[in-house]
């Protein structure tokens, strides 16, 4: 038995809600619709089961550190975006906002960090596991 989808959604945090969400809107060329707590970011041109992006408000978010470090707030998801050449996804995440970790741990692929500190990966369209 599995769940019968009819769309999936990650849901960020931030105290930044409605910046984070224009630098999703610019990075992946998705729909942004703006409510007062949250707002959605939705892939309008997908065909089958919809997929979204939630940015949330929380006022008090604290910024997740990486790599782990002891006794600060940790990441709880990362995001991995799948792309035909990385460092043309690479430099463009940068032009819109996002930086380049320190911390890198293949060369195959590159950890960024967007404007509210969570990471992500800009990753080859297959991976070897895959």
């Amino acid at each position: 038995m599995a769940l019968d989808l009819v769309g999936w959604n990650v849901v960020l945090d931030s105290d930044r809600a409605d910046e984070l969400s224009a630098f999703y809107e610019k990075l992946l060329g998705w729909t942004r619709f703006k409510g007062e707590e949250y707002t959605v970011l939705v892939n309008l041109e997908q065909t089958g089961t919809p997929t979204w992006l939630t940015i949330q408000q929380v006022d008090d978010y604290v910024p997740p550190v990486w790599p782990a470090t002891l006794d600060k707030q940790q990441q709880m998801a990362h995001l991995d975006f799948h792309v035909q050449d990385v460092e043309e996804g690479v430099k463009y995440a940068l032009s819109c906002g996002a930086s380049i970790s320190e911390h890198q741990y293949d060369d195959r692929w590159r950890v960024m960090i967007d404007p509210a500190g969570h990471p992500f990966c800009i990753l080859p369209p297959i991976m070897p596991w895959m």
